[in-house]
């Protein structure tokens, strides 16, 4: 714990100087979180735009076939998928971001990105969709490749980072 400078100390201009760089340790301490929130966010909308697009068009598809209007299909995937996506979707920064630590982080981020897709089909199953494997085959490939893309793109900020 740092000691508080006593008001004498203080009003010198020693005692503003210390001040300063101690408030300019602070706004560095905000600005790396700041940065850290929105590249999460980032993050998350990519995985939500994905996966909600994947559902819309099944949907919309889905529509088209029985002759119904694919915009509405499309459109009610995936305003319905859009909300829920976005807090589930989050694990997906958060678990990277402790796998890019690691030598094989595209390989965890493959198999953590299975995983959660088993959990989507689990909820398919539970909530009676009428065919969840063929639902969930577009998806979990569009997750994999999202998932890949997140991998490449971090490892090569990493690396940019290094050099």
């Amino acid at each position: 714990m740092e000691k508080k400078m006593k008001l004498k100390k203080y009003l010198t201009k020693q005692g503003w100087k210390e001040d300063w760089n101690q408030t300019k340790k602070d706004f560095k301490k905000v600005g790396k979180l700041t940065k850290k929130a929105g590249e999460t966010i980032y993050w998350d909308l990519y995985y939500t735009t994905g996966y909600s697009s994947m559902a819309g068009l099944g949907n919309g598809v889905a529509n088209a076939q029985k002759g119904e209007s694919f915009k509405e299909g499309f459109g009610e995937a995936y305003v319905n998928n859009f909300p829920l996506g976005m807090a589930v979707n989050l694990a997906y920064p958060i678990i990277f971001n402790k796998l890019k630590k690691s030598k094989n982080y595209r390989l965890y981020a493959n198999l953590a990105t299975l995983g959660i897709n088993t959990g989507f089909l689990a909820w398919h199953y539970l909530t009676g969709t009428e065919n969840p494997i063929q639902a969930m085959i577009p998806n979990t490939l569009a997750g994999l490749a999202m998932a890949n893309g997140h991998v490449s793109q971090t490892k090569k900020k990493k690396l940019e980072e290094v050099i």
